[in-house]
């Protein structure tokens, strides 16, 4: 007990030892540095619930994007889908299967007698007339065999950028729309090159299906698009795909001398990834460029040329 007793009086004596040495300036720093403790530790609390609202926005925000694009990519397929079920049934047998297409004559639709390809056309003009009361924007239709997709409306605007995100009724779609390039003229006839865009969705609507013409062996086995307008049928043979810069004089619509519009179109066809034989160009040749972006970087895009081949005029 006596040496307890002696631990509790030296501990005593050492703490009013220190005190009796403890100067003001000693304790003006130590609540200086409590000070500081306490505000670091509040920047510390500020900056984790900060960073928490930021997370909490990011994933709300990221979470409402992708429920905007699913809805966005939903409607444009109901849209979409709602223009093709106007079609005649034989008109979109006609779209999805290559070999009831037109080629090289265009007396009938399939080769046999069995329909008068001017009634087809007949019926597509109709159409067209009956959208151009909606929109007089409206210019033409686009069919590709050999994809699943591409049977859409083409549209004009006096620029490059409304149909981007727009419809041709108007209405807002983030597919947008098939669209000429707005320096063309509305007949295909009057442009050595006329451009064509389409974004490309990653539900494999517009243009997306494009691409399917960088595998060789369906470049090989898909040579046609064809284009109705008010004033023709147009049967284009595909020459050449390829990625490219939106920089590049791919997307040329005038040309000083019909010699240099040949040039243009033999440098487009020797850009090809594949070669189609039997392509040759003169100042009386007609071709469509299809262009659409590569969801990569923001300045490539890939482009599909064709060459018209074969043309049936009301």
């Amino acid at each position: 007990m006596a040496k307890h007793a002696g631990g509790e009086e030296n501990r005593k004596n050492t703490f009013e030892y220190s005190l009796a040495r403890l100067r003001p300036e000693d304790i003006e720093v130590r609540l200086a540095r409590d000070v500081q403790e306490i505000a670091a530790e509040k920047r510390n609390r500020l900056m984790r619930l900060v960073v928490l609202i930021l997370s909490v926005c990011l994933f709300v925000g990221s979470f409402a994007y992708i429920v905007f694009k699913v809805t966005q990519y939903r409607k444009s397929e109901a849209f979409y889908e709602g223009l093709i079920e106007d079609f005649e049934n034989g008109e979109r047998a006609l779209a999805r299967d290559p070999g009831d297409m037109p080629t090289a004559a265009f007396g009938t639709v399939d080769g046999r007698g069995n329909a008068s390809y001017n009634q087809l056309f007949s019926r597509m003009k109709a159409r067209l007339v009956s959208m151009q009361d909606i929109n007089p924007d409206v210019c033409g239709w686009i069919i590709i065999p050999g994809t699943k997709h591409i049977n859409y409306p083409i549209l004009q605007s006096t620029d490059n950028e409304y149909y981007l995100d727009h419809e041709f009724k108007g209405g807002y779609l983030n597919a947008g729309s098939i669209f000429v390039d707005y320096t063309c003229d509305r007949d295909f006839n009057g442009n050595h090159n006329t451009v064509i865009y389409g974004h490309n969705m990653q539900n494999g609507m517009m243009f997306s299906e494009l691409i399917s013409f960088l595998d060789e062996e369906f470049f090989k086995n898909n040579k046609y698009v064809y284009v109705y307008t008010m004033q023709g049928v147009y049967t284009y043979e595909v020459f050449a795909v390829y990625k490219t810069n939106y920089l590049y004089k791919y997307t040329q619509t005038s040309f000083p001398t019909h010699a240099d519009f040949v040039a243009f179109a033999n440098e487009m066809r020797d850009n090809s990834m594949f070669r189609r034989d039997g392509i040759e160009f003169d100042e009386n040749s007609r071709i469509i460029t299809l262009s659409t972006c590569t969801n990569g970087q923001r300045t490539d895009r890939y482009c599909v040329q064709a060459l018209l081949v074969d043309a049936y005029n009301e």
